[in-house]
């Protein structure tokens, strides 16, 4: 197993990312050990006490337990913190296909609730908020990351509309999620344009206006298959 000495100033945490991939490509597997520290400390050329706190770093996520005197255990993925979902899809410079089609399986049927939700519940008075985050995503003149994060306030404020709090809360952990620095490299990688769904945002605005919330309700599902269609697949194998 070999390790590059750390980069940043914060040695344990490019050592926790380091060991954290490692796990995440499946060189060290679910039930067995990690090194012991002396032995990381002299591969990654570091003291034992950055590797201890790196260790406890991936404690922390549930990707490992460490039990006094036996070193730390990997434990399975499905078993660890949902922080880790990020650095799933994106990690040692590569997109995952698979981890981001089973984020969009699950993600995509919940958005479709609460804007379902939203739709139902809507009141004249934020159709003026919505039509403003449809031009700010609509901008090319906006850096593409930034019209990324219109859409994210878009799930934010239909969150808003339903008048749920528990779906406003998921809403705002969903933003941070879609915020973090893996999945904008991921982003980076695919190259997807979030003005393509600006066409189907104004067909529901004019179905909502028209009463038309039956149709209102088909834009938003025309919406959530866009974002997640299968030839997503195709463009994150393209670029690996």
């Amino acid at each position: 197993m070999a390790f590059r000495p750390p980069q940043r100033r914060r040695i344990h945490e490019d050592v926790f990312e380091q060991l954290r991939d490692a796990i995440l490509d499946g060189r060290f597997r679910a039930g067995h050990k990690l090194p012991p520290e002396r032995e990381l400390a002299d591969q990654f050329q570091i003291n034992r006490t950055s590797v201890r706190e790196a260790i406890k770093r991936l404690e922390a996520l549930g990707l490992v337990t460490v039990r006094q005197g036996d070193g730390a255990t990997v434990q399975p993925l499905i078993d660890a913190s949902l922080d880790l979902l990020a650095p799933m899809v994106f990690h040692a410079g590569r997109v995952d296909a698979r981890v981001l089609m089973e984020m969009t399986e699950v993600i995509n049927p919940l958005l479709f609730e609460m804007a379902q939700l939203a739709i139902e519940r809507c009141r004249p008075s934020q159709l003026a908020a919505l039509r403003h985050l449809r031009d700010l995503i609509a901008d090319q003149r906006r850096d593409r990351e930034d019209r990324f994060a219109s859409g994210r306030d878009l799930i934010v404020l239909l969150s808003d509309m339903t008048g749920n709090r528990v779906w406003q809360m998921l809403a705002r952990r969903l933003r941070t999620l879609l915020a973090s620095e893996p999945l904008r490299e991921a982003r980076r990688r695919i190259r997807r344009d979030p003005g393509r769904v600006v066409p189907i945002i104004d067909a529901c605005l004019a179905a909502f206006e028209a009463n038309r919330r039956d149709d209102a309700i088909d834009a938003v599902r025309s919406i959530l298959t866009l974002v997640g269609d299968t030839a997503l697949t195709e463009r994150v194998a393209a670029a690996r």
